[in-house]
């Protein structure tokens, strides 16, 4: 997210988009950008606050949360990235420091779909071994949370190499492609894993469809639509990142069509960030009751009626 507006403030002068082309993004863009924070905000406060959700197979959950938090923090820094790159205003942010964000514009994406690649690991175990996973210790869900962030840190602060590279050996994108092989494979984990539990789903035994069982299924598919929907907006950004550093760098670099099919499908991969608290709201009774209790939209609950005692002692 935001690599190509920035890297073209770092390395190139040229302007690739107009000034009114520039207004209705950063419009498209402030206009996504407010609910994402909010929405994921309130969903993590959701699930922090309410103690019957911090179960141990919704710490992965909440992690992603907080990814998608951040995602739209950063997409509104984008925004103002891109209206610096269209001279609406002026940023005195050194290289160094760009670096420092465009690796951390590449942190979070990674760190979500890390994320979506370790829940889809958990529901398969949940899935397979039912009983085994109900015993499984929270210090695991834990460790997973754990790795899933340094391996999305790790090889998004490397990717970031690229632009030094790109000063000393000539289309030198070794470093981004590894950042876009390890997204690639996190896709490909969450299409085996899914693909494996409806495989189980269809042809296994259905013997068991109350209590535990099928809470667990009902999560399965909950967090099924919502992967499914993920990997359908981020495709089309690893795709056009994949054709702009690797297959035709000379014929994409400078072209402005290429640089607003990046925009836009930046823009589509931002969506995704919304698709999970719509979801929980919708899919997951325990968190739709916990939502609406700290909105107080629900029920209030009824004061006792009051009868007269002139009342009563007619009915006497």
């Amino acid at each position: 997210m935001g690599n190509r507006s920035q890297q073209q403030n770092i390395t190139s002068p040229l302007k690739l988009i107009s000034s009114s082309e520039c207004i209705a993004w950063l419009t498209v863009y402030g206009i996504e950008a407010v609910p994402i924070v909010s929405l994921n905000a309130l969903t993590a406060i959701v699930y922090l606050k309410e103690r019957s959700l911090r179960k141990r197979s919704m710490y992965l959950m909440i992690s992603l949360t907080i990814a998608d938090v951040f995602i739209g923090v950063f997409l509104i820094l984008h925004d103002w990235l891109l209206g610096s790159y269209c001279n609406f205003w002026t940023s005195d942010l050194t290289v160094p420091s760009q670096i420092v964000i465009i690796a951390l514009f590449r942190l979070f994406p990674l760190a979500s779909v890390t994320n979506l690649a370790a829940i889809s690991l958990e529901r398969t175990h949940a899935t397979f071994r039912p009983f085994v996973h109900r015993v499984v210790k929270k210090k695991i869900f834990g460790a997973a949370v754990v790795t899933a962030w340094i391996i999305a840190g790790i090889i998004s602060f490397i990717s970031v190499f690229q632009i030094y590279l790109n000063s000393v050996l000539e289309h030198s994108h070794l470093f981004f492609m590894s950042y876009l092989s390890i997204y690639s494979l996190c896709l490909f984990v969450i299409l085996i894993a899914y693909t494996s539990i409806a495989v189980r789903i269809m042809f296994g035994n259905q013997l068991d469809h109350h209590g535990a069982r099928n809470r667990e299924r009902k999560l399965t598919n909950t967090l099924f639509i919502a992967t499914v929907t993920s990997i359908l907006l981020t495709l089309p950004y690893v795709i056009i990142f994949l054709w702009f550093y690797a297959l035709f760098p000379h014929s994409t670099s400078a072209n402005s069509k290429w640089f607003q099919l990046g925009e836009f499908f930046i823009f589509l991969f931002s969506a995704n960030s919304l698709v999970n608290p719509v979801l929980y709201t919708f899919r997951i009774p325990e968190f739709k009751r916990a939502l609406f209790s700290l909105l107080r939209i629900g029920r209030q609950p009824r004061s006792a009626q009051v009868f007269p005692l002139n009342n009563l002692q007619r009915i006497n």
